[in-house]
């Protein structure tokens, strides 16, 4: 009886184990037949070929051909590390700079004299038309120039517009590249706000000593702009550190391809996945971190129209938000948010509403139909119903 009783226990734990291996490999063959279609629909329309090589050995290749090439590092990084005496707002000044890869091809952009994603000599143009500030959509990630919402509105308007969004950039960062680089020759300000993360990067940051100054300060500035050999010693040695750690993390993977699969690495990581999509289902942001975004863009308005600036509020939708899944209603506060920015008098743009008013395909806007930033299109026609909107007196 013992030894039949043995023997279940035996054959369970041994189905089990099959089971999470065979998952395991269904995890890793999946991750491989969603590269390989995006690669068919990459190279049949734009018949180049589709990149499968990782950052890390793009960057050590190109690096042959650009000596100073650079990748981007996010503000925020310095923002919540207490052992830096300025916070850096964009990247290395000047510098050709490697990005990221969702669109099949990793994008690449020359920076300008403060390390941001524009053509140098918009600084010198007498009137800018459009100044932008905001996060990684805003900055324009995974596409090239001209594709960016600062090109496609520089191009729609042909006019100067500059681009101060930088990646996981929140809104007291925003407030900050105001701050530091927002000039009387500009017309127009445009806030970015996207819905995905927007809230929890300013929870990250809200109690950062520096960046409360632009707050709590009258007239208070890093002089980031008289300060750009020092932001470049500082992000291009931030820069060297967070390679050379990726690139001993991608050493150990290919050494340990095979213990990665015994240890079942891909159904720990699902499984951490489902465990934090159910937490940030949870996740509720309490009044405190809305009084700061309030107090933020009450500032903001006195910056603009001390400027003779326009302000407005542009609202990005995620992914979720159109597909209709993995929306958190406590965590994203859509309707709460747009009453604060309403009740402030702030012009508003809901991309999520022009979208849906003109019936666009959701999918064709974001990379292979999948999640993540916009594609060429999806900032395209972002721009235009933004660009239309300002239009409107």
């Amino acid at each position: 009886m013992i030894r039949i009783t043995l023997r279940y226990i035996l054959i369970i734990i041994l189905s089990f184990l099959i089971s999470l291996y065979l998952f395991e490999y269904f995890l890793v063959y999946s991750v491989k037949n969603i590269e390989k279609n995006k690669a068919k629909i990459f190279e049949k329309e734009t018949g180049k070929k589709y990149e499968y090589r990782n950052k890390i050995v793009v960057f050590n290749e190109l690096k042959k051909e650009y000596p100073k090439l650079t990748s981007t590092l996010v503000p925020k990084h310095f923002a919540i590390s207490s052992e830096h005496k300025i916070i850096p707002l964009g990247g290395l000044s000047n510098s050709k700079t490697l990005h990221c890869k969702e669109n099949g091809y990793f994008s690449i952009f020359d920076s300008d004299r403060y390390g941001f994603n524009n053509p140098d000599n918009e600084w010198d143009n007498e009137k800018i038309e459009f100044f932008l500030v905001g996060d990684s959509f805003t900055m324009g990630e995974c596409v090239n120039r001209p594709h960016d919402f600062g090109s496609v509105l520089r191009k729609l308007s042909n006019k100067s517009v500059l681009n101060l969004g930088y990646s996981s950039n929140g809104p007291m960062l925003q407030f900050a590249a105001l701050n530091e680089y927002l000039d009387e020759k500009v017309n127009n300000i445009l806030w970015f706000y996207f819905e995905d993360n927007d809230l929890q990067d300013l929870k990250d940051t809200m109690n950062s000593k520096i960046l409360n100054n632009y707050l709590d300060k009258k007239d208070y500035s890093q002089s980031l702009k008289l300060k750009q050999k020092e932001i470049d010693i500082i992000v291009d040695n931030t820069v060297r550190e967070h390679l050379k750690y990726f690139q001993s993390r991608e050493e150990k993977r290919k050494k340990n391809q095979i213990l990665r699969f015994v240890r079942l690495d891909k159904t720990k990581d699902k499984l951490k996945a489902l465990m934090n999509d159910n937490d940030n289902k949870k996740k509720k942001f309490n009044n405190e971190v809305f009084l700061k975004f309030k107090k933020i863009l009450e500032h903001t308005q006195i910056l603009a129209k001390k400027n003779n600036s326009e302000l407005y509020f542009i609202y990005l939708p995620s992914y979720q938000r159109f597909s209709k899944s993995g929306i958190n209603t406590d965590l994203n506060q859509r309707d709460k948010l747009i009453s604060m920015v309403k009740s402030l008098n702030i012009k508003f743009i809901d991309i999520f509403a022009e979208i849906e008013k003109k019936e666009l395909d959701y999918k064709s806007l974001f990379p292979f139909g999948l999640y993540g930033h916009y594609n060429i299109r999806g900032y395209n026609e972002i721009s235009k119903i933004i660009y239309d909107k300002t239009l409107e007196k």
